[in-house]
């Protein structure tokens, strides 16, 4: 079967704010028929985050980049921390966060708004703050993960989603000795061709939804577990790109290194105590 490469750039909305160029770990290689056309995986977005071109810093308007999100409650979003972690404050009125669940993000008419209130997104906390362009986990594309860091996030929606089932946390799978060598499921959004040795263009963006499969290298601890390009793997977008394993999330994107082969980390979130935090965050938001 033919593989394609597709990234999705990964974001942090400070860098969106302030740097006219944007980069971050996350592409797969995938197949040409691995595009969602049928939604299957409907709970799967692309959060997207859209300047004006009348901003005060003066930077070219439209897409300033996109990255993966999973729907896990009516009103939020998992993604990656190193996204959230950038989007904790009150958005400037020029720039406008929305997900969309389409198999095409780009379908204007299925944009949802993000929460424009304080804290539109937050980070894990074991996740290092501030968190700027110039330095933050796993922006630097270094293919390392970071021991004792959670790099799990979550986004509020302005409005509750409707006819979409969220989908569900595992329970500790991955603490299963025979976890090693199991192929998972990846869902994620993005361009099919990266710049070489850089993030993707986002005007070269085509909004389209894909999976594919990977299997577990390694379980390192209770954050972390490492898969094999075999034959998909993570890099420039795919950040916050949920791994399915039995239907259930147990994992979100985080870092595929700078070349998108020489590493594939992804962020544990069927662990007991990133479980219990994202389960707080939500009650604490919410009412159910």
């Amino acid at each position: 079967m033919r593989k394609k490469k597709f990234a999705a750039l990964s974001l942090a909305l400070i860098a969106i704010l302030t740097c006219p160029r944007l980069g971050g770990p996350s592409l797969a290689l995938m197949s040409a028929e691995a595009v969602d056309e049928s939604n299957v995986f409907a709970n799967v977005g692309s959060i997207m985050v859209w300047r004006d071109a009348n901003n005060p810093l003066g930077l070219p308007g439209g897409l300033a980049g996109q990255v993966t999100a999973v729907l896990i409650h009516r009103k939020t979003l998992l993604t990656a921390g190193h996204f959230a972690a950038r989007a904790e404050r009150e958005l400037p009125p020029w720039v406008r966060v929305v997900v969309s669940f389409a198999p095409n993000a780009l379908d204007e008419s299925t944009w949802i708004d993000l929460s424009r209130d304080v804290g539109t997104c937050m980070a894990h906390p074991s996740f290092p703050r501030p968190c700027t362009p110039q330095s933050c986990p796993f922006d630097d594309a270094d293919g390392q993960f970071e021991p004792g860091v959670s790099d799990v996030g979550l986004c509020f929606l302005e409005k509750p989603v409707r006819g979409i089932r969220p989908a569900r946390l595992a329970s500790r799978s991955l603490d299963d000795d025979r976890i090693p060598g199991t192929r998972m499921v990846v869902v994620g959004y993005g361009t099919t061709a990266p710049a070489p040795g850089g993030p993707a263009d986002t005007s070269l963006y085509d909004g389209l939804r894909r999976w594919g499969t990977s299997t577990v290298d390694q379980v390192v601890d209770q954050n972390w577990v490492t898969f094999n390009r075999d034959p998909v793997g993570i890099c420039y977008g795919d950040s916050g790109a949920p791994t399915f394993f039995r239907g259930r999330v147990v994992a979100v994107a985080s870092d595929g290194a700078l070349d998108c082969i020489s590493a594939d980390n992804r962020a544990r979130v069927d662990s007991k105590e990133v479980r219990r935090w994202i389960t707080s965050q939500i009650g604490r938001r919410f009412s159910f």
